[in-house]
């Protein structure tokens, strides 16, 4: 008995061999393209044309961006009314502020008035975000 314990201890305190590796053919990097951007400065993107946009870029067809695009947002939507801070690429951050109930004044009567806790949807964007718009 005293044998096999003896083995055992043996075993384990014995190094292990590590795992042989496989060999992978390196990857280049995917080559980074430039997003085209088909609305003038100011106006407002459709969702529709975004899609559009999203399927070119990624050379997908429009119903496998419009599928990723929204799972996306669901999942985003999802930890966000969990509470959690979901941060999105070099953009931002997406989070839900809370604010306390607090005293306020009425500006025409001057009275005070209460003002009822509330909860806010709060975008933080990123520093290289906020570079990129001081442009």
């Amino acid at each position: 008995m005293a044998r096999k314990m003896a083995k055992k201890a043996a075993k384990k305190s014995a190094p292990k061999k590590a795992p042989a590796k496989k060999k992978t053919a390196a990857k280049a990097a995917p080559v980074a393209r430039p997003v085209r951007v088909s609305s003038p400065a100011g106006k407002t993107i459709s969702a529709s044309a975004l899609l559009q946009a999203v399927a070119d870029h990624a050379e997908m067809t429009r119903a496998e961006a419009k599928r990723f695009v929204e799972n996306y947002i669901d999942v985003v939507r999802a930890h966000v009314l969990k509470g959690v801070k979901v941060k999105i690429g070099d953009l931002g951050m997406i989070m839900i502020r809370s604010r306390k109930a607090r005293m306020g004044r009425n500006p025409a009567t001057g009275e005070p008035v209460k003002i009822k806790a509330s909860k806010k949807l709060a975008f933080r964007q990123s520093a290289m975000m906020k570079q990129a718009v001081a442009r």
